[in-house]
């Protein structure tokens, strides 16, 4: 690739503000970027997907995301539509679903629905208990076929299985769904779930005694276990990738009381992963017992040199095999999952705000030009378990006193970067596209996150 940017384009907009990334190259042709953005219909705002060719500003709708603000019809004990918010709306790599997680300001109970481009009516993935915040964590497979809106397992209790769900057949799969009991791992048969229980997300899928309703998946993987002899363990971050073997989930673990941080990967098997059943959350299994236990295989590897930082800033490979993390704010370390490969250290000359590794082994990285303040590290800021981030580089921004950064490209196995924008401000996300050679940067302005602008550097 080029080391000159040749032209600059930038688009502003208006977005939600739960959203982290909100503009996309994925599955963009040339010259084009994709963009959530809001628009208003009846005195009423709704989220568009719009096609955008960011030459001369010219954009055309592809479709909509129907009834996003639409309340909760009827949540169990008796909420007024004022009652209820979004907590968090995660778009898929490439903006065609939404997770959308919607919560009572006054009971213990949240609302998971999937969005999907073309779809008029979302699929109700989970009814029941549970906040948000520390709770559920949502993950899309980096292909966008793939999603779990759980991918710690919390939803079914002491199984800590992951439902996951396939994104290309959300307008003609059954809405089958599993009930689960509170307090304990037994569920209902989806038999007794008949009768207007499986109604769209327009519907009230709530039940009377508590209990949660998950919609049946199509896939299904286990999440680790989150002790072991010697201490409880934090579940910061976790995802999907996907490999030849198939889907695998990857989470990224800290040691109570340590700064330790340790990646583990979950899959099956090859040939081994088993039909998602009601039966698999039917009941507790001894883990010596658990009828899947043979099926699985993992593997972990610890972040080498890691001293903690206030978010841990971790990039997989798309099939889960390469991992790049900042061990300190100016350096970075590439490391296999399967300990292969020795790794590979980058030192930087000033503080990493964000970096993107590239696949030809290149580095895009937003090094610190400005800030407030000399980066005190508290280390007990946001240590809640699994504790979601929205968007790290603006949480990064805030905890530092960020004003200003400049973004450099590191070619592969050189120790010199090549400057290619200067005078980044409030940066929300980066992206690039392989193909074109474009990069994506997305911003806001005026300390307002609705307010968006992306720039698009062609080199």
């Amino acid at each position: 690739m080029g080391y000159t940017v040749q032209k600059i384009y930038t688009y502003t907009y208006e977005t939600a503000w739960q959203l982290g990334q909100s503009a996309f190259l994925s599955g963009c042709g040339e010259n084009e970027v994709h963009i959530l953005s809001l628009a208003e219909e009846g005195g009423e705002q709704k989220l568009e997907y719009r096609n955008v060719d960011y030459r001369y500003g010219f954009y055309d709708v592809a479709g909509d995301f129907l009834k996003i603000w639409e309340t909760w019809s009827s949540p169990a004990g008796g909420e007024i539509r004022g009652d209820l918010y979004i907590d968090q709306i995660l778009p898929s790599p490439d903006g065609r679903h939404l997770l959308v997680y919607i919560c009572s300001a006054f009971s213990d109970r949240t609302r998971v629905c999937l969005y999907t481009l073309g779809v008029r009516e979302p699929l109700v993935l989970y009814d029941g208990a549970g906040a948000v915040s520390g709770f559920f964590r949502g993950a899309f497979s980096p292909d966008s076929r793939w999603v779990t809106f759980d991918a710690a397992g919390v939803s079914t209790v002491s199984t800590r299985l992951v439902p996951i769900y396939d994104c290309t057949q959300t307008a003609s799969r059954s809405t089958d769904t599993w009930i689960i009991e509170p307090g304990s791992g037994s569920s209902i048969p989806p038999a007794a779930a008949s009768g207007g229980a499986a109604e769209s997300a327009a519907g009230n899928w709530s039940t009377d005694d508590g209990s949660s309703r998950l919609l049946s998946p199509d896939q299904v993987l286990y999440a680790p276990e989150l002790k072991n002899e010697k201490m409880a363990l934090r579940l910061w971050d976790a995802g999907l990738y996907t490999s030849e073997s198939g889907l695998g989930l990857i989470s990224l673990i800290q040691e109570a009381d340590s700064a330790s941080l340790f990646l583990r990967e979950d899959t099956f098997l090859p040939g081994k992963a088993i039909e998602p059943d009601i039966s698999l959350i039917q009941g507790e299994y001894p883990e010596e017992k658990a009828p899947f236990q043979d099926l699985i295989q993992y593997s972990e590897r610890y972040l080498l040199g890691y001293e903690r930082l206030p978010f841990p800033i971790c990039q997989v490979s798309a099939d889960g095999a390469t991992v790049h993390y900042l061990s300190l704010p100016l350096m970075l370390w590439t490391m296999d999952m399967a300990g292969i490969r020795e790794e590979t250290v980058r030192d930087f000359p000033n503080y990493v705000w964000d970096f993107l590794a590239l696949p030809s082994g290149d580095i895009l990285a937003a090094l610190i030009k400005e800030s407030r303040n000399d980066y005190a590290q508290d280390p007990d800021i946001n240590t809640n378990q699994f504790t979601q981030v929205s968007s790290v580089p603006a949480a990064l921004q805030e905890y530092w006193g960020i004003l200003s950064a400049d973004l450099y490209l590191y070619p592969a196995g050189s120790p010199e970067g090549h400057l290619l924008y200067k005078n980044l401000q409030n940066l929300i996300a980066m992206e690039y596209d392989e193909e074109t050679g474009r990069i994506l940067l997305e911003t806001y302005t005026d300390q307002d996150q609705t307010r968006r602008r992306c720039i698009l550097l062609e080199l």
